[in-house]
């Protein structure tokens, strides 16, 4: 993360015993189920629907980079950086960490989020409510 970022969100999960695998750790693929929830929490708060107008969010890249293990019980924070705002996109880091405790990192990912007109299949600008949080 540089130092410019802006701080778009932080959402705090309790990690449920569900979300480890055979390993004893939180699997794989529930760190992206904690990016996707924290996305979906920040449009939610920015009053963002998921679809209007058959209108809507994409993504259309999605990394994760695993760098500790998260074990049963935590609490932990995901929180979401802007990288780069674009006519119909934006690309946003995630950093997964213990509540509280933000210089250590589970897990870093980066998401591409393309609006899209779904009858029409084309991208489209961004909705305003995004390009006002973003202060674009």
């Amino acid at each position: 993360m540089s130092q410019n970022q802006k701080l778009l969100w932080t959402e705090i999960l309790k990690v449920r015993w569900g979300d480890m695998d055979a390993l004893g750790h939180v699997n794989n693929a529930v760190y992206f189920r904690y990016l996707e929830q924290a996305r979906i929490s920040w449009l939610d708060a920015l009053g963002v629907p998921m679809l209007e107008n058959g209108r809507g969010p994409v993504i259309v890249k999605a990394v994760c980079e695993f760098l500790k293990p998260i074990t049963y019980p935590a609490t932990v924070a995901i929180a979401i950086y802007l990288e780069k705002v674009g006519r119909s996109s934006i690309t946003v880091t995630h950093h997964i960490h213990p509540d509280g405790e933000p210089a250590l990192v589970f897990a870093r990912g980066e998401v591409v989020i393309v609006w899209v007109d779904h009858d029409r299949g084309k991208s489209v600008p961004l909705p305003q409510q995004v390009l006002k949080a973003l202060d674009y």
